[in-house]
């Protein structure tokens, strides 16, 4: 769908440089494990020589030993629409397979969603690669040019099983003037383990427009990986906000090309790790064409010995002229073992452009802390009204108030928020 961004300008980032015997020989048993020949997959192995997976160990994945997940119903106790109070149309996948019995679908002139067909992936790394060579073949949602699809469509995508790995390809088109809210829940159940791979692979046409809401709710022992590749024509509009609740290692790779004049993108992004999980956000904004916007914020709050990475790269290249992008990342450390890593970088080849990128990493205000206390609120209710007005911007950007309202009672619930006195 795109290409390589790797020749955005003259700079070029090294995909192919080879690694280790040790990591090589791990990625071998991987693919032997899940029936893939290594000769079928591009590129190296990820190891820590390359940029892009500096700060992000895969040998808990490599290492384990994985099989494929089976298709299942959905498990006893899992609601197939996992917000309460939303009206949506509902699509359930668990362990990558479609459960039609769980699903509510739509039945709306222009709104077509075919299962089990030929979509789209993207090859741009080893893991993507691999993907590309076991899920070819995925959910696909089109939407017809000037429908307006009347309510949300839930994709709710379940795991379950212990060392299973499960891939999932999705594609979705939206046409030209036409409109779609999209939700993507992904649940695993308490004791589930292994690994999901998810990719997308979304066209928004001209004068269209696209809101994804991605709310991530794994197990600890899960590895899930997720690709987002967006191409937007002019005057098109794509709006993502994901929401990780919890999750043992967690990778978002989205990738967004602006190629006619007027698109405009938002990405935003809240996490709250704890324990030793680790959640890694790395965005690819590409600035092809002129008039164009973008805006990226991610908020994370890293408790104990968790970490993250965000990794933001804005590439303007030198027909997108009048171009406007922002991009932040802050981050709080609530903990002394916890650690964040950050890159946001501007690569730009126009001349008239407003660009800023920026990043804080730091504890919670002191003077903030002292003021929630001198009003009557203990330690522990002041660290929770800061966090949650920290990360307000992010959550209050979901498309729904029902989902913004679960999002919240989650993550109330997993840390243990009362901020009444």
């Amino acid at each position: 769908m795109q290409s390589d961004l790797s020749t955005a300008g003259t700079h070029k980032v090294p995909v192919d440089v080879p690694a280790p015997a040790a990591v090589s020989g791990q990625a071998e048993a991987f693919l032997a494990r899940l029936g893939v020949a290594a000769s079928d997959v591009q590129y190296p192995a990820p190891h820590r020589r390359l940029e892009r997976w500096k700060y992000t160990p895969v040998q808990g994945i490599l290492t384990a030993p994985l099989h494929h997940a089976e298709a299942e119903a959905l498990p006893e106790g899992v609601p197939a629409n996992p917000v309460p109070g939303l009206d949506a149309y509902c699509l359930v996948l668990v362990n990558g397979s479609v459960d039609l019995a769980a699903s509510v679908l739509p039945v709306v002139e222009g709104l077509t969603l075919s299962f089990s067909t030929a979509v789209e992936t993207q090859s741009e790394d080893w893991f993507s690669s691999v993907h590309a060579k076991i899920a070819p073949t995925g959910v696909r949602i089109d939407v017809a040019a000037n429908v307006v699809v009347d309510r949300p469509l839930l994709v709710h995508e379940v795991f379950s099983g212990v060392d299973a790995a499960a891939f999932c390809s999705f594609q979705v088109d939206v046409a030209r003037n036409a409109q779609l809210d999209l939700m993507h829940w992904v649940t695993s159940e308490g004791t589930s383990s292994g690994f999901a791979s998810g990719s997308w692979q979304i066209r928004v046409g001209e004068n269209a427009g696209l809101g994804m809401d991605c709310v991530q709710r794994d197990a600890d022992g899960m590895h899930r990986l997720t690709y987002v590749d967006v191409d937007q024509a002019a005057s098109s509009r794509f709006r993502i906000h994901t929401a990780t609740i919890s999750g043992g290692w967690v990778r978002n790779d989205l990738k967004i090309a602006l190629n006619g004049k007027g698109a405009d993108a938002v990405l935003h992004g809240a996490f709250l790790p704890v324990a030793q999980e680790r959640v890694d956000n790395h965005t690819t904004v590409d600035h092809r064409a002129a008039h164009c916007t973008s805006s990226e914020l991610y908020r994370g709050v890293l408790h104990d010995a968790s970490s993250g990475v965000f990794n933001g790269k804005v590439f303007v290249r030198p027909d997108a002229q009048l171009t406007n992008a922002y991009q932040q990342s802050n981050n709080i450390l609530a903990s002394e073992k916890a650690t964040m890593n950050a890159k946001p970088e501007l690569e730009i080849y126009a001349d008239d452009v407003q660009c800023s990128h920026g990043c804080t990493i730091g504890q919670l205000d002191a003077d903030a802390m002292f003021y929630c206390q001198a009003r009557g609120l203990d330690a522990d209710q002041a660290r929770a009204l800061l966090v949650q007005a920290f990360i307000a911007d992010v959550v209050h950007g979901l498309g729904h108030a029902e989902l913004r309202e679960e999002v919240m009672h989650l993550l109330a619930k997993r840390h243990g928020w009362q901020t009444e006195g």
